[in-house]
């Protein structure tokens, strides 16, 4: 899970939020926040996905080579695999 920060001076991508703590006079209180600038304002991120433009079931034989033309294994049997190949997302 990523997460970004929503300020706009900020808006950083990151893995694990940063633990502030503020100690009180009993107690300790402690807030996630961006790890750049502090702020408790972030949300969840989610990386956009590529469409899908090519679909081919192959032998195992020749997915090295499916691999080197920009296709990925989807699914793997015992004779054959099939491919797939994402256009790519532009951010």
């Amino acid at each position: 899970m990523k997460y970004q920060c929503k300020e706009l001076a900020c808006g950083h991508t990151f893995v694990y939020p940063a633990t502030l703590a503020t100690e009180t006079v009993d107690s300790i209180v402690e807030k996630h926040v961006c790890p750049w600038c502090l702020t408790i304002n972030f949300e969840e991120y989610v990386e956009p996905l590529g469409k899908i433009v090519s679909v081919k079931s192959v032998e195992l034989d020749k997915v090295d080579d499916m691999i080197t033309q920009g296709y990925e294994v989807k699914e793997l049997y015992a004779k054959t695999a099939t491919m797939i190949k994402k256009e790519s997302v532009k951010q």
